[in-house]
C-alpha cells in the first residue's frame, strides 16, 4: 500500500465521520475528492493515479467494502492507522 492508497482510505474515513455511517461515499465523489487532494500536494497524472485500479486492489485486499457506497472494513481502519503512525514517526 502506497501513500495514494492511504489517501483513498483517509477520504473514505473522513467522509464517513463527517456524514455519518449510513451515508457511504459514492465512486464519483471518491474520485473527485481524490483528485482534489492530489492536486494540492502532488503533480500526479491521470495514468499515474489509476483510481479505479487502486479502489479495486483495496477491495480485493479486504480494506474497503462497497454496499451502496464505499466504507472501510476493520482491517482498512487498522491499516490506515498504522500508515498514519509510520508517517508521523518520520
Amino acid at each position: 500500500m502506497d501513500k495514494y492508497d492511504a489517501v483513498i482510505l483517509d477520504i473514505i474515513l473522513n467522509h464517513t465521520n463527517e456524514n455519518g455511517v449510513k451515508n457511504k461515499v459514492k465512486l464519483p465523489i471518491l474520485e473527485k475528492l481524490f483528485w482534489k487532494t492530489i492536486e494540492i500536494t502532488d503533480a500526479l497524472s491521470i495514468t499515474q493515479g489509476r483510481v479505479g485500479e487502486r479502489i479495486t486492489k483495496l477491495y480485493i485486499d479486504g480494506l474497503i467494502e462497497n454496499k451502496q457506497g464505499y466504507y472501510l472494513t476493520k482491517r482498512g481502519k487498522h491499516e490506515l492507522s498504522c500508515t498514519k503512525e509510520v508517517a508521523n514517526a518520520y
